[in-house]
């Protein structure tokens, strides 16, 4: 993964390379969270992963319990539509 000012760079399914604009980062529940969409404007999908830094790297994970992720979705649609305040 490259982190190169708002784009990070991940490993596709079948090992290409895609370029995820960084839409938005937010911190819930102790662990921060990460909002990406795909810099190629055909795909407007939203992603969202849990993010670590680690000293080497930075990792996201999948969210995996539905419950969190749409807990964390709605804080990121709260702060995109500036109706919420997030800490």
């Amino acid at each position: 993964m490259e982190n190169n000012e708002g784009i990070i760079t991940l490993e596709g399914d079948n090992g290409e390379m895609v370029d995820m604009l960084v839409i938005e980062m937010v911190e819930f529940h102790g662990r921060k969270y990460v909002l990406l969409q795909n810099s190629d404007e055909t795909d407007e999908d939203s992603y969202v992963f849990k993010f670590t830094e680690e000293i080497d790297f930075d990792k996201l994970e999948t969210i995996s319990d539905e419950k969190e992720l749409t807990e964390v979705f709605k804080i990121f649609d709260e702060k995109i539509s500036g109706s919420g305040h997030v800490n």
